[in-house]
């Protein structure tokens, strides 16, 4: 009995060590994390929400970690070119994609081939801000609603700018035209900045674009708000109604957002860690009204909700291009 009781002691320690020392790798991978510079790629130029959002997050993060972080713009092919470099860079946690919609929850469904496949490339980490879109109008049309907008579009369709083919201002008056039935006319610009410049200078009637582009020009009467396409009006621009109020409907709703990812392959402990520190540095009051200011809303959620929440965008998105046929201009 004394025999088989110490046999069953050595093997009940030995199974423990080797659990223990299985363990110790994954473990010390993520307390020593990161080694080394970590690069965060957005796929637009420098100047927007998205690039505005990794630097304040790299700025907090390089003395938490004790690493340097930068922030790498590579843009192109509608997000694409950014969001391809970091699906195939080495999942270590040192190369991340701050994103927004368009390249992780909208191309997918557009494009014929892509050369990364976002549900299987890469890992949701954290969603870190969203924003409301907003449609806008120049005063000399005489568009001040959706139903003066639905009247103007009898006589020729409306032209609408937006940030480009495929983005999520495109996919916005796609669902626009599905749910008003009006008549609309997509003009996609390289970038948001060229779209709304072109409203103002009259060449295109409205724009449908990202709240921090186009609340100062609201505000100063250059452009006429018709609608915001979240579910709530903006503390902002209280007067201007949502889309649901205007057309009497429950369940529109489009908002550009911004998510943190790593490459297939990263450990559970490093992307658990990122997570911890991103949305800690995402509550810091000073980067908290930084965002809040550019007309964005801070977010920082786990790797559960974000991933759940991205896959119910990545369907929306799906369902929108079917039910309205758009297509890449």
């Amino acid at each position: 009995m004394k025999k088989t009781h110490s046999t069953r002691l050595r093997l009940t320690i030995a199974a423990t060590l080797f659990a223990t020392s299985t363990c110790l790798p994954l473990l010390a991978t993520a307390q020593s994390y990161p080694t080394k510079t970590v690069k965060i790629i957005v796929p637009f130029p420098a100047g927007g929400v998205t690039d505005l959002i990794a630097r304040l997050i790299s700025d907090k993060l390089s003395p938490i970690w004790g690493q340097t972080v930068i922030v790498d713009n590579r843009a192109g092919a509608s997000g694409m070119i950014g969001a391809d470099a970091v699906a195939k860079s080495e999942p270590d946690g040192h190369t991340l994609l701050l994103s927004s919609t368009a390249e992780v929850a909208i191309n997918q469904n557009l494009y014929k081939s892509m050369a990364y496949d976002p549900a299987k490339d890469l890992l949701p980490i954290t969603l870190t801000a969203t924003t409301p879109l907003i449609w806008v109008a120049h005063p000399s049309t005489g568009i001040k609603d959706i139903e003066s907008a639905k009247t103007v579009s009898k006589q020729a369709p409306v032209t609408y700018a937006s940030a480009g083919s495929g983005g999520v201002q495109h996919m916005a008056g796609a669902l626009l035209e599905t749910k008003t039935r009006l008549g609309l006319s997509h003009i996609p610009y390289r970038g948001g900045s060229p779209a709304v410049a072109d409203v103002l200078a009259g060449h295109v009637q409205t724009s449908i674009s990202s709240a921090p582009l186009v609340v100062p020009h609201i505000n100063d009467k250059k452009l006429t708000a018709l609608a915001v396409t979240s579910s709530k009006r903006m503390a902002s621009l209280p007067d201007v109604p949502t889309v649901n109020e205007a057309l009497s409907i429950d369940d529109f709703e489009i908002l550009n957002w911004y998510g943190l990812y790593a490459p297939k392959g990263t450990s559970e402990e490093i992307l658990d860690k990122i997570n911890k520190d991103v949305v800690a540095v995402l509550k810091i009051p000073d980067i908290e009204k930084r965002i809040t200011d550019a007309g964005a809303d801070p977010i920082g959620s786990s790797r559960v909700d974000f991933k759940e929440f991205w896959h119910r965008e990545m369907d929306k998105y799906a369902q929108i291009i079917k039910e309205s046929g758009a297509k890449v201009d």
